[in-house]
């Protein structure tokens, strides 16, 4: 009999010491869990951190690298506001070869619009099935009359091309002057290219006027 009582009493202390334990037990595996959880939230975050930096730093790589195109492509794009830059600049190239300018005619130039793809510069009109980009192409002709020797005429030409304009020669012609042989006269046509962007309508003039009716505030 006391050995049962004795099991019992045993059997007894032992399911209060297990019930303590779970009570004292359940809040610290709780926490546990949730450290764990906001663990693996924290290792996300640092994870997302990492790419949002190493995004930011390609996006201003790109931005450097886009701003340097630009800045190159204005350079050798040619526009209106650009030509009378391109006659000193020919000028000089020819004064600093030696060579004697006989003429030098920048022709007033025309505009179109520029598709945004397959487009040809040399092409009077845009791809006909090709949409219009937000830029208009410039299309300048230039003939140039000048006499040098055969060595005069080829710096002069290298010295253009150093410019990196876009341009095409249309034409060029070498003939012997009437004086020294060695003095030869060249002609060339050569055609500069530039683009820039639309201009940008005038929206209150627009909503002013839209289609020719008027609108009344």
């Amino acid at each position: 009999m006391n050995n049962l009582n004795s099991r019992a009493t045993r059997a007894i202390v032992a399911s209060v010491s297990l019930l303590a334990i779970i009570a004292i037990g359940i809040p610290w595996v709780d926490e546990y869990f949730r450290l764990r959880s906001e663990a693996r939230e924290l290792r996300a975050m640092d994870g997302q951190f990492t790419q949002v930096t190493n995004n930011q730093k390609r996006l201003r790589e790109l931005e450097n690298q886009i701003s340097t195109d630009l800045a190159s492509h204005l350079n050798r794009s040619i526009d209106p506001e650009k030509s009378q830059e391109v006659r000193s600049t020919l000028i000089a190239i020819i004064r600093d070869a030696g060579g004697r300018l006989r003429s030098l005619e920048i022709s007033k130039g025309r505009v179109r619009p520029w598709a945004i793809e397959n487009d040809d510069p040399r092409e009077e009109s845009p791809p006909q099935y090709s949409d219009e980009s937000d830029y208009i192409l410039h299309t300048h002709e230039i003939e140039l009359r000048i006499d040098g020797s055969l060595e005069t005429v080829t710096q002069i030409l290298r010295g253009i091309a150093e410019q990196g304009w876009y341009l095409t020669t249309n034409n060029m012609v070498m003939m012997p002057t009437e004086g020294d042989l060695p003095v030869v006269a060249s002609e060339m046509r050569l055609i500069v290219f530039g683009l820039s962007p639309k201009p940008i309508e005038d929206e209150d003039e627009f909503a002013r006027h839209p289609r020719g009716i008027r609108i009344f505030y």
